[in-house]
């Protein structure tokens, strides 16, 4: 009889994290685990902690109660440095202070892996075209990030995460903003960066349907603490949906892509039973 594999080793050990600010509770006791080269996204109703949990992972928020663990080494623990070279996080909105070009804001995630002097080196050029080339912003790199479409300055910055070589990417609702072509590119990117690169994706984000399509597992927070977690389709169950969204809706699988489908319920259409 054949031994059973062992329990792969979570990259990501969250337990019982509770966090807020001042009396406000946003987080309570949330535990979870977030295994290397996985593509986790995070999903939930607004105002529901979804961005808070993500910024906890990348050690910008401290959590009030309870532990984060990156490979078994409390994040409280490492420095900046020390984390910039194991995570990037992309939040929702990036500023940026001067007009660089898009080659100068790539080079921007070398910063952690450089020395005292903080001056780049041939390798680092070579690992700035190369993140470029896989994001497809080659052809942009002399341009202005002030010139560029929504789309295409979201490719940048995460050029600049891929530069980075973070062992996970963490991102704040990074297609938001974009057309449906755009997301699309932007979360086959993300599964390349899994697929080719053996890189893990964190992911907040508010479309269900883009989440069953490319999570490996989905989170789904509610009032702060965890309602479902695991494999899309256990989690996108219709009556927890409801419950948490507070609408009727519709969920149905794709014929297309084999991934659930869910679509909220116009009133219109309800009829005067509900």
């Amino acid at each position: 009889m054949m031994a059973d594999s062992p329990t792969p080793t979570p990259y990501f050990s969250i337990t019982h994290l509770s966090t807020g600010y001042g009396d406000h509770t946003v987080l309570s006791d949330i535990s979870l685990a977030v295994h290397p080269g996985s593509f986790f996204i995070i999903a939930g109703p607004n105002g529901t902690g979804k961005t808070t949990l993500l910024r906890c992972l990348a050690g910008l928020s401290r959590p009030q109660k309870g532990t984060i663990q990156i490979n078994g080494t409390l994040i409280s623990k490492l420095n900046r440095k020390s984390l910039a070279r194991r995570i990037a996080f992309l939040p929702q909105s990036v500023e940026m202070a001067f007009s660089l070009t898009v080659c100068e804001v790539v080079l921007m995630g070398r910063s952690p892996h450089l020395g005292i002097l903080g001056v780049h080196k041939e390798a680092d050029l070579a690992l700035a075209e190369e993140a470029m080339a896989f994001t497809d912003v080659l052809p942009l790199a002399h341009r202005s990030i002030d010139s560029l479409s929504g789309g295409e300055r979201q490719r940048v910055f995460i050029s600049r995460a891929v530069c980075q070589q973070p062992e996970f990417i963490l991102l704040d609702e990074p297609t938001s903003a974009l057309d449906l072509a755009h997301q699309v590119r932007v979360m086959d990117l993300m599964e390349r960066l899994k697929e080719e690169r053996g890189m893990g994706v964190i992911m907040v984000s508010h479309d269900l349907n883009l989440a069953a399509m490319y999570a490996d597992t989905l989170c789904l927070i509610h009032q702060g603490e965890v309602a479902a977690l695991g494999a899309p389709s256990d989690v996108l169950e219709k009556k927890r949906l409801e419950d948490v969204y507070g609408c009727p809706l519709f969920v149905e699988k794709s014929p297309v892509t084999g991934a659930l489908h869910v679509m909220p319920i116009p009133a219109r259409l309800k009829g005067p039973s509900g």
